[in-house]
Formats: structure tokens, C-alpha cells, sequence
């Protein structure tokens, strides 16, 4: 005889697997795009016609199933036909970067439909940050208004070296007894699925973007940092263990900067944000001019300086090209090595196009080989500052297998 423990364990197995199989229905549905009868849900599923009479009986009392009509035979009764009645299941995107928290609610189409960032942030690996982050996508959820269970889970893009397959974060929030993702999931009660941000980025190309077609592509993560997502036949590179796409640790030139990893002489420190910010205030200090001043508080920012590129300050601009130079030259090793028949130019810097752009076709063509120069286009990403909050909505619905191609909506503010 079974014990009252035993049966409880019965009973959670059999609930589980009947939720696993709603949701290869629903699965099935949204992925052949049109609505579908019973018959053919049982073979999908591999299940009894009383089956799967029941599940989608449960489906339609839960709300996501309804009748639209039916299928038209030429002999028998025509059998019912099945849709989606809220195909509106969301994930909650969380990007966390050096100086910034941003949280959005994301549909299958990786629309972004509300978002809320938090500037006033500082990145540390410690307990009292990881609860800063905490608080304020408990915040963030608060003003969302959706159900419970229309959010399938929660991905977190976060700056450093992850190992997406085991939940760990490996550079910060790395002091727990449990992997962050296991962590966050048991707090928020809910899938948590992470992933370093650059590859967030190129999974939002990869979907949406410029490398949609593409086979082989390099997207570069040009933003306070410099980050690389690697696309080759047809597959972000993850590495053994995470760590691939660490192309601004690539050791360049004879300059000995130390890096924040604690090297010296890291292509990082010449190209991104943070060395752009060094080095204006450098050329300030040698009483450069420019339309921006550096009597603030808190100096200058690197976006600051993107803008003033944009609006024509010849200093700004200078400093750019000879980063994107720099930049391109280093990439020529990457064409010669990988063969890519794109690279793709995504994060804060995308904004200024041909600005930097053409320096680093220049680059690229003084240590790229000819023939696979030829191949190789570079484009800067069209997707805008959301575009990493997208591709971490990627990384839930990819898991569930519910990706959808929908019309992009605008974004409301939490």
C-alpha cells in the first residue's frame, strides 16, 4: 500500500507532467501558426485521444484555449479546431550592468512593452548590491499588472563571465552557497534563466536584427565595455564554459594600462566607454577645446560625449575615429580568423554610424586578409538602447520554445 508521502509524490509527478504537456500544446500551436484539432495535438503529443480531450478541456477552463471553428473533411464529422485565446505569455527581462539596472516585461515577439531603468546604481559583489537588484525588480513587478501565470520566467543579462548552463555568475554575485539563478528563482518564485550580456545582445541580433540571416557574424558590445557575441553556423558560441567572446581582454599593441581583470595591455582599455572618458579628460587637461566641460562633479560621462560626436564637437569626434581605428585593426585578426560574413556594431556607440564606422573599415582593411575582407560587411545595429533587454526576453522564450514574430509596439514606462 502506497503511503500518504508516496501518493503526494504521485500526485506532484502527474500535475507536473499534464503542465509539461499544456505546454507543448500551447508550444505546438504557436509554433505551426494556426489553429489545430485534437487529433492532431495527440499525435504531437504522443497521447490517448481521452487525453487529450482532458488536457484541452483544462486548457479552455483555464482560459487559453478556444474553439474557432472546424476543420473541413470530406468524409466523418468535422473535428474541432483549437487556438490560443491569449497567445499573450510574457517573460520579465533584467539587464544589469557597471552603472545601470533595467528591467522590462517581454512579449514573444521580444516586444518590449514596459521598462524601467535605474541609473543611480553602482556595481559590487556584494550582498547589500545583489539586494539593491532585487528590491528593484520587486518594484518593477509591482507596476507590471500582468498574471502570475502568464510569466513564464525571468532572464538576467549581467556584465562579466557566466556559465549559463549551471546559473552561475562568475565575476559578481559569485558568494552564495547555490548558483544565482537558483537563488533568484527561489526568491521571486519563478524560472531564471542567465546569460552574460554580450551574448544577450547577440541573441537579439540573431532574432531581430542585422544577423537574422546571417550564418557566421561577430556582434560587438560597444558600450562602457567591450564585449563580443560570436554567431558561427548558425549558433552563438558559448565556450566550454561560458567564457567565449572575451574580446576586450585580447592582449594589443605594446601599451601596459592595467586592466580591471588585473592585466595589463587589454584591447579594453583603449576601446569602450570607460577609456573614452580617460581619455577626453586627458585631452581637457592639455586644454583641448570642446562643447563639453569637465567642472562637473562627477567628470563626464562617455554618453556625453557620444552625443557631443553627434552634435559636431570636433574633439569628441576625434577621439572616436581614433578608437573605432583602433577597434577595426583589432578586429581584422577576428575576419582572418572566423571568416564572418558580418559584424555587426551594437551597444551605446551603434548610435553614431558612420562616425565610427568608417574608421574601423579602415582599421579593418589595414590587417584583414583581402578575401575574407571582401566577404564581411559591417553594419551598425538598428535595434536601439533596448536591444539587450531583448535578447534577454530571448533567452526564457527560447527555453520554452515560444519565440513569435509580431509587430513591434512602443515601449511604456513602468
Amino acid at each position: 500500500m502506497k503511503t500518504i508521502f508516496n501518493k503526494h509524490q504521485d500526485d506532484a509527478a502527474t500535475k507536473n507532467r499534464n503542465a509539461q504537456r499544456k505546454l507543448r500544446i500551447i508550444q505546438a500551436i504557436s509554433q505551426q501558426g494556426e489553429a489545430i484539432t485534437i487529433p492532431e495535438i495527440c499525435r504531437k503529443l504522443d497521447v490517448s485521444i481521452p487525453t487529450g480531450i482532458k488536457l484541452v478541456n483544462e486548457l479552455q477552463e483555464e482560459g487559453l484555449l478556444k474553439v474557432v471553428g472546424k476543420k473541413e473533411n470530406q468524409n466523418g464529422r468535422k473535428p474541432l479546431l483549437y487556438a490560443l485565446n491569449n497567445p499573450n505569455f510574457f517573460a520579465i527581462a533584467v539587464e544589469v550592468s557597471i552603472k545601470r539596472i533595467s528591467v522590462a516585461l517581454i512579449d514573444p515577439g521580444l516586444n518590449v512593452l514596459k521598462y524601467r531603468q535605474k541609473t543611480d546604481f553602482k556595481l559590487e559583489n556584494t550582498q547589500e548590491c545583489l539586494n539593491e537588484v532585487m528590491d528593484f525588480i520587486s518594484q518593477c513587478l509591482e507596476g507590471c499588472e500582468v498574471k502570475e501565470d502568464t510569466v513564464l520566467g525571468m532572464g538576467l543579462g549581467i556584465t562579466g563571465r557566466v556559465n549559463t548552463e549551471s546559473g552561475k555568475s562568475i565575476t559578481y554575485f559569485n558568494f552564495m552557497d547555490r548558483p544565482l539563478a537558483t537563488y533568484l528563482s527561489d526568491h521571486f518564485n519563478t524560472p531564471v534563466f542567465i546569460e552574460n550580456d554580450t551574448r544577450c545582445l547577440g541573441m537579439a541580433e540573431k532574432n531581430l536584427g542585422h544577423a537574422m540571416n546571417a550564418s557566421n557574424a561577430v556582434i560587438i558590445n560597444l558600450s562602457r565595455g567591450l564585449g563580443t557575441a560570436l554567431i558561427v553556423n548558425d549558433s552563438l558560441v558559448s565556450g566550454s564554459a561560458g567564457y567565449a567572446g572575451e574580446f576586450g581582454h585580447m592582449h594589443f599593441g605594446n601599451q601596459e594600462k592595467i586592466c580591471l581583470c588585473g592585466k595589463v595591455g587589454c584591447l579594453g582599455t583603449l576601446v569602450g566607454g570607460h577609456a573614452l572618458e580617460e581619455q577626453f579628460m586627458q585631452q581637457l587637461a592639455e586644454s583641448q577645446p570642446s562643447l563639453l566641460s569637465g567642472d562637473g562633479p562627477e567628470g563626464i560621462r562617455y554618453d556625453q560625449i557620444l552625443d557631443a560626436a553627434l552634435k559636431g564637437d570636433q574633439l569628441s569626434i576625434r577621439l572616436i575615429q581614433q578608437m573605432g581605428r583602433t577597434l577595426g585593426y583589432a578586429l581584422g585578426n577576428i575576419i582572418n580568423l572566423l571568416n564572418p560574413e558580418l559584424v555587426v556594431l551594437g551597444g551605446k556607440f551603434a548610435r553614431l554610424g558612420n562616425i565610427i564606422l568608417d574608421p574601423m573599415r579602415s582599421g579593418m582593411a589595414e590587417s584583414a586578409l583581402i578575401n575574407p575582407l571582401k566577404m564581411c560587411r559591417i553594419e551598425a545595429s538598428a535595434l536601439g538602447d533596448l536591444a539587450l533587454l531583448k535578447g534577454v526576453g530571448a533567452l526564457v522564450f527560447e527555453h520554452f520554445e515560444l519565440l513569435q514574430n509580431r509587430i513591434v509596439e512602443n515601449p511604456v514606462y513602468f
